[in-house]
């Protein structure tokens, strides 16, 4: 295994960001269908982790059976809970059986026969002859069935989902492909004239017309900019790539500074920014807004996904979007290594994140506004992403103007935000947990 270092962008005070820089060789996770109940982990070259689970289940308390039918031939290498499984149709076809009771995590490792792929890919999938993933159901999941309109008056889509080519196969800790993270947009100032423009921060598309941010990304030297000075980009893994088949590009309407805000502290560093009316594609979708909650503590050590743009482990500028896990930890962690610091700054609208200042992952230079955004899975089995946190502040060293990476990065927490958010994009209030 590699040994990674994590580098992530905020500042204390409100500065232009770098960006995202990783170390390491990349992860890569194999979803079939996007379910919840089935992942594999990548170990090397055609040999992966599967993983079942079956916590989900808890109509399966006694016993379970389940099936997996492989694209290309495979080997199995072990399996969990002293359980015992069947091959058939020349190593396509397996049924595994745990003993003892129902695990709530089954683990089995794969190796890849042929040469023709380099991943598991999985043709079906069943738990006790319920059929969760096969070619039926994966036709279904077009970028077109997330729109759920019903009449002309209202538009509505599903949130949280990703095309299933970008849903099934992710890669972190390295450079991402346009539709990996669609919800994902780069914001650009404009200067006082409107000729110079620059890459500023990152955003969340939230509806067709709002994109969340920081709010400090829309400021400068202690006020609110002009909608005509900031840009919007979407659907793009590389900002400067003019020419990116799925780009959209939108000059904003408004600006929506969160009314507690002040450039201080981080109880309320949020913005909404209003476009026109965002085209959704495989490219283009809108994140799902943890909420409402003010109660942050489920949180706690919980692994969760940070995207950006920006400069690479060499620090050298890089114009591609990265994306990486990080640890969200207890208040308590945070202030007990700086107790000035994140007293200050932590409260029930906040929370810190990282590796810790020893573990050589650890933020460092990375994407103000970009969001911190978590899986879960739904009744209908598949994965739905939501908004949790937006990156906000993290810890200068004395006489530095960058992030110390033995810091711990803070974000605002969205849950608590989540009426305020609503109501300015265009949303309707109500909870979007399926």
């Amino acid at each position: 295994m590699y040994y990674i270092k994590i580098i992530l962008c905020l500042c204390l005070s409100v500065l232009n960001v770098s960006s995202m820089a990783l170390r390491g060789g990349p992860l890569t996770r194999y979803e079939p269908c996007a379910l919840g109940a089935l992942h594999f982990d990548k170990i090397s070259d055609r040999f992966w982790q599967g993983v079942v689970n079956l916590h989900l289940y808890s109509e399966y308390a006694n016993q379970v059976e389940f099936n997996v039918y492989f694209d290309k031939q495979v080997k199995i290498y072990g399996a969990s809970q002293n359980s015992t499984f069947k091959v058939k149709d020349n190593y396509h076809n397996y049924t595994f059986k745990p003993k003892d009771g129902v695990p709530s995590r089954y683990v089995f490792f794969v190796k890849i026969e042929s040469f023709e792929t380099e991943v598991p890919t999985v043709r079906t999938f069943s738990i006790n002859n319920q059929t969760l993933c096969d070619d039926i159901i994966k036709a279904s999941q077009k970028v077109e069935s997330l729109n759920v309109t019903d009449d002309n008056r209202f538009y509505k889509h599903v949130c949280g989902r990703r095309a299933l080519d970008h849903a099934e196969l992710t890669s972190v800790r390295t450079e991402s492909k346009a539709g990996d993270w669609p919800w994902h947009v780069a914001v650009y100032h404009k200067d006082e004239n409107l000729t110079l423009s620059w890459y500023e921060c990152g955003g969340n598309i939230i509806s067709r017309t709002a994109i969340v941010t920081a709010a400090h990304c829309v400021r400068r030297s202690g006020e609110t900019l002009d909608p005509e000075r900031i840009i919007i980009v979407a659907g793009i893994s590389n900002h400067k790539d003019m020419n990116e088949i799925g780009r959209q590009m939108y000059i904003a309407e408004k600006v929506i500074v969160h009314p507690s805000y002040n450039d201080v502290d981080a109880t309320a560093d949020l913005a909404v920014i209003k476009i026109s009316k965002l085209k959704f594609t495989e490219f283009v979708q809108p994140i799902c807004i943890w909420g409402p909650v003010y109660d942050k503590s489920n949180l706690f050590g919980n692994q969760a996904t940070v995207v950006g743009f920006g400069s690479t482990e060499d620090n050298k500028l890089s114009d591609i979007l990265r994306s990486t896990y990080t640890m969200v930890q207890n208040d308590s962690t945070c202030i007990n290594y700086s107790p000035k610091l994140y007293r200050s700054l932590l409260n029930e609208f906040t929370f810190c994140a990282g590796f810790g200042p020893t573990s050589g992952i650890n933020p460092r230079n990375g994407d103000s506004g970009g969001g911190l955004v978590v899986s879960t899975v739904q009744t209908d089995h598949l994965i739905t992403w939501f908004l949790r946190g937006v990156l906000s502040r993290c810890g200068v060293s004395p006489g530095h103007k960058e992030c110390d990476p033995k810091f711990y990065v803070v974000y605002t927490d969205v849950g608590p935000h989540y009426g305020w958010l609503y109501h300015h994009s265009g949303l309707q209030f109500r909870s979007n947990i399926m």
